[in-house]
């Protein structure tokens, strides 16, 4: 009798603290509105992973991130910023961008798309109130990923 009473309660107990402690957290759509400014590229190769550690330990010059952005939505970007309506506005030296964004998956994917460009995804390695990391792949002449770290602007 008492284990009648007892492996459910304490289920239904568990169960409601689990998602009482889910529905507390900020989500990601939260914590990525805002504007961030663009800290760093690092490149990491793919295929030298086994050589050494695993890590993104060479920084992006310039032109070699020119080259790695000619045909992505954020060339030239610096500040991004996020809006509640699901817009983007990237702007640069030179540059002023605005796009449609959208989360994926688990929330662990950002999608960028504008009116006449091309899809492109990013995965989310790291997101709190003011630190985005973000990775893509890319396939110039060897396979690789970025990472591209922001910082959130206090405004």
């Amino acid at each position: 009798m008492l284990t009648k009473i007892l492996y459910p309660s304490t289920f239904t107990l568990i169960a409601g603290l689990y998602f009482t402690f889910l529905s507390l957290q900020e989500s990601p759509v939260d914590l990525m509105l805002g504007e961030w400014q663009e800290v760093s590229w690092e490149y990491e190769k793919l295929d030298s992973l086994h050589n050494k550690g695993e890590g993104f330990d060479i920084m992006v010059t310039d032109h070699i991130k020119e080259e790695i952005s000619k045909n992505l939505v954020i060339h030239k970007a610096e500040t991004w910023k996020f809006y509640d309506s699901e817009t983007l506005e990237m702007e640069g030296q030179n540059t002023h961008k605005e796009l449609h964004w959208t989360l994926k998956g688990r929330g662990n994917i950002l999608q960028i798309g504008g009116s006449g460009e091309a899809l492109e995804y990013y995965e989310i390695q790291e997101l709190s109130a003011d630190h985005m990391v973000l990775h893509f792949s890319f396939d110039m002449q060897v396979r690789g990923i970025m990472k591209m770290t922001f910082k959130r602007i206090q405004s």
